[in-house]
């Protein structure tokens, strides 16, 4: 079942999350290099309204009573007001100002995160939530979907593409090149 995360899903979500951007990226948006240090900041992200990983942000795909898989969407419109307060954060804990760059654009719903539990993998539920984020983007008049794919992630490129995504480009993230993948919505 397909569902609004919650406020007592912060645990499973927050691994999720750190499984879908991984170490290096979550250092970037807490400040922190340890995995350990760095999910109780997203947790606060995630409790807290109005930014880029929170809860309102959040389908999760609940299965014998455990979040089983999550994506995390938004409209490309909101992102740099998503972003901000994780500048904040991070320009506080670091005393100079951070400005993130931004991963989607204009006219799209972007997919920032998407992970399944491992022990839950095989089992189609990534594709249910790609296929709720459509719904969302038809749902809030958006006719892209996107998402950025590590260029060495050859297997994910290829499963994207199989999904109807079209590689629009490249985007530096942090240094990292990214394809930047749009999938065309009916609304």
């Amino acid at each position: 079942m397909i569902r609004q995360a919650q406020t007592n899903d912060a645990e499973q979500v927050v691994s999720l999350i750190l499984s879908a951007i991984g170490e290096e990226l979550a250092a970037v948006y807490t400040g922190e290099s340890e995995p350990s240090e760095a999910a109780p900041i997203l947790a606060q992200y995630f409790a807290q309204p109005g930014n880029r990983f929170s809860k309102e942000l959040i389908r999760v795909y609940e299965q014998d009573g455990k979040v089983a898989g999550m994506i995390l969407c938004y409209s490309g419109q909101d992102a740099a007001a998503l972003y901000a307060p994780i500048e904040q954060h991070r320009s506080q804990a670091l005393k100079q100002a951070v400005k993130h760059q931004l991963e989607s654009e204009q006219g799209e719903y972007y997919i920032d995160a998407l992970a399944v539990d491992e022990r839950y993998q095989g089992q189609g539920i990534a594709a249910k939530l790609m296929l709720q984020a459509e719904q969302d983007a038809a749902a809030a008049g958006l006719h892209k979907l996107s998402l950025l794919v590590d260029v060495d992630n050859t297997h994910a490129l290829q499963v994207y593409l199989r999904k109807g995504f079209i590689q629009k480009g490249q985007k530096m993230l942090h240094q990292q090149p990214y394809w930047h993948m749009v999938k065309q919505v009916n609304v």
